[in-house]
């Protein structure tokens, strides 16, 4: 499948040709459930706000405490292709696909791209998505710059991943589910292969931009995938790329500030005054805005999405989740209480799984069904 390759000269040149539109989706291959789905986001925009939540590991006990809490769980649910690469039972594009076909949820996809550290020898090479200055011990020096270089090895195993990426995001396709999909994030940071060194002259930064359109090339006119709603998540103007290479933009906001439920107001206005008029999403954040504080500040985020695991359950030093006497996961004080999570989703400008316009009796029987079977509730 390495045979095409992407004239990304030619491509920005026939991107220039319209000017960017952020009422309409960028891919000419949108099916008619991606077309649904971006108007409705069109018709919430600065109304409400789409409560979200990111998962990771198959029990998925976030569910629990959202459901034990608040009898509600979130409408948009993010999982990652990060396990696409690894002999393993769970795919969290099976998940995906599960609880979107029988639930009614919003699919957000992102990436965590692991990448081995000596390309020349991958097979006993350690893989990771961390690049080589970050602290942890996994990590990589895959490089970015090689990545985008045709003729190099790297260049080569780039392109295999992205038709890799792409043949389980054509699982959803053939359920006919849209994706909100968020490659390449955060990319203005150091800590993933794909950042910004911001010491090397802006090398890595426009090889980011050259990847993006790679990605988005390859997808949208190699493969011509039809469910993918593209949302950018570059996190600043530096690593801006073409407005006709996205449909949404995204920032991940972790605040070290204690209990910051605040609307995240400075970083809605910088990412919104580079962005195209392109609506703009809370595509990570460590604690969930107070609605009422998006309300007064008019701040209007298209989602939220707190990461998994200790990010909304208690846990212990080694991230293992904390139960009570039920065995239930505990939710984590530190990030909500129990009074503010069940005053924020049952707000009216936050819209939960179940105040869905499509949510219907068999979406809430399956809801029912598989909570009492997983969670006894």
């Amino acid at each position: 499948m390495c045979i095409y390759e992407t004239n990304v000269n030619s491509l920005l040149n026939k991107l220039e040709k319209t000017p960017p539109d952020p009422k309409v989706l960028v891919s000419k291959n949108a099916g008619e459930n991606s077309k649904r789905l971006f108007e409705y986001l069109k018709t919430i925009y600065g109304k409400n706000i789409l409560s979200g939540q990111q998962y990771l590991q198959p029990a998925e006990l976030e569910d629990a405490v959202y459901y034990r809490i608040t009898g509600r769980l979130p409408a948009v649910r993010g999982y990652d292709l990060l396990d696409m690469c690894k002999n393993t039972s769970d795919s969290q594009t099976d998940r995906a696909i599960y609880w979107a076909k029988n639930s009614g949820c919003i699919i957000t996809m992102c990436w965590h791209w692991y990448a081995p550290d000596d390309i020349r020898n991958p097979s006993d090479s350690v893989w990771s998505f961390y690049y080589k200055t970050t602290y942890y011990q996994r990590k990589t020096s895959f490089d970015i710059v090689k990545a985008v270089k045709e003729g190099t090895l790297e260049h080569r195993f780039a392109l295999d991943q992205i038709d890799k990426a792409a043949e389980e995001l054509k699982k959803l396709e053939a359920e006919d589910i849209p994706v909100l999909w968020r490659p390449l994030h955060e990319a203005d940071g150091s800590w993933f292969w794909w950042g910004n060194r911001k010491n090397d002259g802006g090398e890595s930064a426009e090889a980011y931009k050259k990847l993006w359109y790679i990605i988005f090339d390859r997808l949208e006119n190699y493969h011509r995938l039809s469910n993918l709603i593209w949302v950018w998540n570059g996190q600043s103007r530096a690593m801006a790329v073409h407005p006709n290479t996205f449909d949404l933009c995204g920032e991940d906001v972790y605040s070290e500030i204690a209990h910051d439920h605040s609307s995240q107001e400075a970083r809605y206005l910088d990412v919104t005054s580079y962005t195209f008029g392109k609506m703009a999403a809370l595509s990570e954040c460590g604690y969930i805005p107070d609605p009422e504080n998006l309300k007064k500040d008019e701040v209007k985020w298209l989602w939220w999405l707190p990461w998994w695991g200790g990010f909304v359950y208690k846990t212990d030093e080694q991230w293992r989740p904390i139960f009570d006497e039920k065995g239930l996961p505990l939710h984590n004080p530190d990030k909500f209480s129990e009074r503010e999570l069940k005053e924020y989703f049952d707000n009216d400008y936050c819209l939960t799984l179940d105040k869905l316009p499509w949510y219907g009796e068999k979406n809430a029987k399956f809801v029912g069904d598989i909570m009492k079977e997983r969670f006894g509730l």
